[in-house]
């Protein structure tokens, strides 16, 4: 299965990007949505076995 395929993976890997970024920019003061985010890509990845 190519995952680089799932766009809703790819998604979600690009909010947990821009989430990330914002932080170590100092634009967000805590990375809101974090775990919800990873939590919700582990479980696509997941599904997806």
């Amino acid at each position: 299965m190519n995952h680089l395929k799932d766009r809703v993976l790819l998604v979600l890997l690009g909010l947990l990007g821009l989430t990330l970024t914002a932080f170590f920019l100092g634009v967000l003061p805590y990375p809101f949505g974090i775990l919800i985010l990873l939590v919700l890509i582990v479980s696509r990845l997941l599904y997806k076995l």
